[in-house]
């Protein structure tokens, strides 16, 4: 009687080991995804939560002054960042502003990407600009709307969103 193995049953064991890697290969791939998802919407969320700090607490923009409010700027879906902003107006007339980032960039505070692999997925009725301002803050979306959600999505199109409303109120995902 000879003793070790047959080519069948070492062809067997390392069939299982190779299905076995591949499938914790294949699931550390979609949790780092996954991972990455989360982060963004949370940074994202952690983001609004700043501004809305920076219009309470009067935050100064660079040599400007204390701007009329603070927000984000969001370019539209499919982008892999979005705009902190200082909303000023001119001659600080607040009660002349447009609640928007300005074109030009001039209002720019920081750019903030997502994470590889995470995009803009969805913003509730085409919105582009979130606005805090002081005092209490007040929230303004443009375009104008009660609560704006924004959703964000991976390469596996799995997704994380954000509610605003205005009263200020952000959820966390």
């Amino acid at each position: 009687m000879n003793k070790g193995f047959t080519l069948i049953e070492m062809l067997v064991a390392l069939s299982i080991i190779i299905i076995i890697t591949g499938v914790v290969v294949f699931n550390i791939g979609s949790e780092r995804q996954s991972s990455a998802l989360l982060r963004s919407a949370q940074n994202l969320s952690l983001d609004l939560r700043r501004v809305e700090n920076y219009a309470l607490s009067s935050k100064v923009f660079k040599t400007a002054g204390v701007p009329c409010g603070w927000g984000i700027h969001f370019n539209g879906v499919g982008s892999t960042n979005y705009i902190i902003f200082a909303d000023s107006a001119p001659s600080q007339d607040c009660s002349n502003r447009d609640f928007k980032r300005a074109g030009d960039g001039s209002e720019d505070f920081e750019v903030v990407n997502l994470n590889a692999g995470i995009q803009i997925g969805i913003l509730s009725g085409n919105l582009s600009d979130i606005v805090f301002s002081p005092p209490e803050p007040s929230v303004a979306f443009i375009p104008d709307q009660t609560t704006a959600i924004i959703t964000l999505m991976g390469k596996d199109f799995s997704t994380r969103a954000i509610t605003i409303n205005k009263t200020g109120y952000i959820s966390s995902p």
